[in-house]
C-alpha cells in the first residue's frame, strides 16, 4: 500500500463522517454531482500532493486504485 493511498484510507472515512455522506454514493449513476465526502477527499489529496486541481485530476487518471477508494 502506497503513502497516497494509506492517506486516502484515513481522509475517506473522516469526510464522510464530518459531511454526513457516509450511506451516499460518490458519484450517483443518475448524475447530479459528486457527494461532499469525495469532494473534501480530493481537496484533501490536492493539498497532500501540493499541486493544482488539474494536475490532481491529471494524476487520479493514472492512479484507478486510488479513485476506487474515494468511490469514483
Amino acid at each position: 500500500m502506497t503513502q497516497i493511498s494509506r492517506f486516502i484510507g484515513e481522509v475517506v472515512p473522516v469526510a464522510q463522517r464530518v459531511t454526513g455522506d457516509g450511506g451516499e454514493s460518490a458519484a450517483p449513476e443518475g448524475g447530479g454531482g459528486f457527494a461532499d465526502y469525495a469532494l473534501v477527499s480530493l481537496h484533501c489529496l490536492r493539498i497532500y500532493l501540493d499541486t493544482s486541481y488539474r494536475m490532481t485530476i491529471g494524476l487520479l487518471k493514472e492512479m484507478p486504485q486510488i479513485t476506487g477508494e474515494i468511490g469514483l
